[in-house]
């Protein structure tokens, strides 16, 4: 009998998938109201964002950033290493976007923890360069 709260790779592929289809609405209802994200390589955000509602401030508006200027997921690569604990994953991923420009890959690698059905904790790698160039900057 499959485990009735989602788990760590459950998660993932949710946020995922809202990633692709562009809903940051269903992406937003994913986490728990403690997240806490890290992006240690960030430049145009902070590196440490703690609580849902301060992540999506952030996010927020760079999502409408993507959207307005239409950069859209058009594939997808992953690797994905789970462990012996369900709540924790290691994901390494590409998402190729369909900037003015034509396709770019942008790269990712998440630590990804989950808790009671919610994504608590990602630490998130990805190249500042790569992503400035999938939205033209």
């Amino acid at each position: 009998m499959p485990d009735a709260i989602p788990r760590a790779r459950a998660l993932f592929e949710r946020q995922i998938d809202c990633l692709k289809r562009d809903d940051s609405v269903a992406q937003a209802e994913l986490y728990a109201d403690d997240l806490v994200y890290d992006f240690p390589f960030a430049v145009d955000r902070p590196r440490h964002i703690e609580g849902k509602q301060a992540f999506l401030a952030v996010m927020r508006p760079m999502w409408e950033r993507m959207r307005g200027r239409a950069v859209n997921v058009v594939g997808y690569r992953e690797e994905i290493t789970e462990t012996a604990d369900p709540d924790f994953l290691a994901a390494e991923f590409t998402l190729v976007v369909a900037a003015p420009s034509g396709p770019v890959n942008v790269s990712f690698v998440q630590f990804f923890r989950t808790r009671g059905g919610k994504i608590a904790a990602v630490r998130e790698y990805f190249s500042p360069v790569a992503r400035s160039e999938a939205l033209s900057e």
